[in-house]
């Protein structure tokens, strides 16, 4: 091979390396601009002031957060008696929220509750809040408790104002409870969306957790978090 086209040859080589090198130079140049960038539109965004309440995990084991305060309440429990948080003795409850004329999930979420009490402590409560306190008097919630299974001295239906309902429930537990629109009504009695979680509540009132009611190893997962909560 002539001088010439070795010169030429070595020239193609040193180029095609020096275009590799500057493409790998670019490369992680961009990818450290992205990493910077990234770093910093995390620092600058605004933090939620929304609590989430995240379903324990069976794998998790870390220490249950305080997400909110339940503040002091009176209501009015299935068989026509004041109710307060004095009532529940400075013991964990589970809540949850419903509504009787739900045709559907909320009679559902009773017998699911139902079954489950005898496999938790006896010391456990429930509070079960109406979102449709207008129609569900005292002697509307003990049929329903009747009807599903839910008559016990440890499950207390409550209703009441709605303003101290809709306190408890969304501001406190951190539930949800809204009228659903008419449009979107599937049937005269599909009257609101709501949470169809369990919200645990600690012997402090504070909720610590929540748990998906149709869960297939909800019982365990009650039973890790009260461990957990246990002095």
């Amino acid at each position: 091979m002539s001088r010439q086209r070795l010169l030429k040859a070595d020239t193609l080589n040193s180029n095609f390396k020096d275009f590799v090198q500057w493409s790998l130079f670019g490369f992680l140049a961009a990818l450290i601009a992205i990493f910077i960038y990234g770093r910093k539109n995390k620092k600058e965004r605004a933090p939620s002031n929304q609590p989430i309440i995240k379903s324990l995990s069976m794998d998790s084991e870390s220490e249950l957060q305080v997400i909110s305060q339940v503040q002091h309440f009176t209501l009015t429990n299935q068989i026509g008696e004041t109710f307060t948080l004095d009532e529940l003795g400075g013991k964990p409850w589970l809540s949850n929220i419903i509504f009787t004329r739900c045709p559907t999930v909320c009679p559902k979420i009773t017998q699911t509750i139902a079954d489950l009490l005898p496999k938790l402590p006896e010391s456990l409560n429930f509070v079960t809040l109406t979102t449709d306190p207008v129609h569900d008097t005292p002697e509307v919630l003990k049929k329903f408790a009747q009807l599903n299974r839910a008559e016990t001295n440890r499950w207390h239906f409550l209703t009441g104002d709605k303003p101290t309902l809709m306190r408890l429930a969304v501001d406190d537990l951190k539930m949800v409870s809204q009228p659903k629109p008419k449009a979107h009504q599937e049937s005269p009695n599909d009257l609101f969306i709501h949470s169809s979680l369990l919200i645990l509540v600690d012997k402090n009132g504070q909720v610590r957790a929540s748990f998906e009611s149709d869960a297939p190893n909800l019982a365990d997962q009650i039973k890790k978090a009260l461990t957990q909560l246990a002095p």
